[in-house]
């Protein structure tokens, strides 16, 4: 793969390094396994900075997209399900926009500037991307950061709004949810104009460094909020693994209301309270700050996004 670059542009030589792979990748001229130049060869063909490269490698590879394999370099680890058909649908209305801007007289790279634009306001307006989630607080903290990795607008909303915004328009959608709700999200969605897609989410790094750190001893209690058996008993499993061989004992406790949790955070019945995201969100602050509680936080997996983004059709 050979790049070029627009050295007056606005965008950076870091994003046009990576809107080139992006492309390559969405239109099956990058396919998964392929190889990609090293940063010393891109540096030599270029006169890029090689810090400018390997930022830019770097930013792709937390994505997902691409990953680092010894002996071989830098590598595509996902690619488009459907390679030919969208690479043949995107220049067929690539070059019917072409045609039209130039008889209107205008260049075709500024109306590409003015579709950007116009498309990322449509899509605030009537998202396409949408992460679900039981509160809307963690649906936004979730989409806040897939939008991060996909450069894309990506809407949070809860369960309870899902049929609701679906009827507000016909136009197709995506929705993006963890593996614990996927069944939920997707009888929501049913008969409605929406492909659920599900991403496995798991404890962040800093909910891991978080629950090391509980002294070896003590007595554990995830608070939530009433749900399926099966889900709470994933949960505790994943928080003994952590906690058990050190003596932790993990139990678990589910709440109606805040006086509930209010109750039992004061009752000093354990040493340390843990709340999940489904929770937080209604939690009053003077409760969050409280010094035996502890705050979960969820984190998508980075390969089970990369398989979400293929589903979703995002070049990221």
């Amino acid at each position: 793969m050979e790049f070029c670059f627009e050295k007056h542009s606005s965008i950076s030589i870091t994003n046009q390094i990576q809107d080139q792979i992006k492309i390559a990748v969405s239109m099956g001229i990058l396919r998964e396994g392929d190889v990609l130049p090293s940063i010393r060869d891109v540096e030599k063909q270029t006169g890029i900075n090689r810090n400018q490269i390997h930022k830019a490698y770097l930013a792709l590879r937390r994505s997902g997209l691409l990953t680092l394999i010894r002996g071989k370099g830098t590598v595509v680890a996902t690619a488009t399900a459907s390679p030919g058909m969208m690479h043949r649908n995107c220049v067929k209305l690539a070059n019917e926009i072409v045609v039209k801007s130039r008889s209107w007289g205008m260049a075709p790279t500024a109306f590409a500037r003015f579709l950007n634009q116009h498309a990322q306001e449509n899509e605030r307006q009537d998202p396409f991307l949408i992460f679900v989630d039981t509160h809307e607080e963690a649906a936004a903290e979730m989409a806040d950061e897939i939008s991060r990795l996909w450069q894309v607008p990506v809407t949070g909303i809860s369960c309870n709004q899902v049929e609701g915004t679906l009827k507000r328009s016909s136009a197709k959608r995506k929705l993006l949810v963890s593996q614990f709700l996927y069944e939920k999200v997707q009888s929501l969605a049913s008969r409605k104009k929406a492909e659920v897609i599900a991403v496995t989410v798991r404890f962040s790094e800093q909910t891991t460094a978080m629950l090391d750190k509980i002294e070896a001893g003590s007595s554990v209690v995830y608070i939530h909020v009433p749900q399926p058996g099966h889900r709470v008993r994933f949960i505790t499993a994943h928080l003994c693994r952590f906690m058990e061989p050190r003596g932790i004992v993990v139990s678990s406790s589910p709440v109606h209301d805040m006086e509930s949790i209010r109750k039992l955070v004061n009752s000093s019945e354990y040493d340390w309270y843990l709340i999940g995201p489904a929770v937080r969100g209604d939690v009053p602050v003077d409760i969050r700050l409280h010094s035996r509680v502890l705050q979960i936080q969820p984190q998508i997996d980075p390969a089970s996004l990369a398989v979400a983004r293929v589903k979703a059709g995002v070049i990221i």
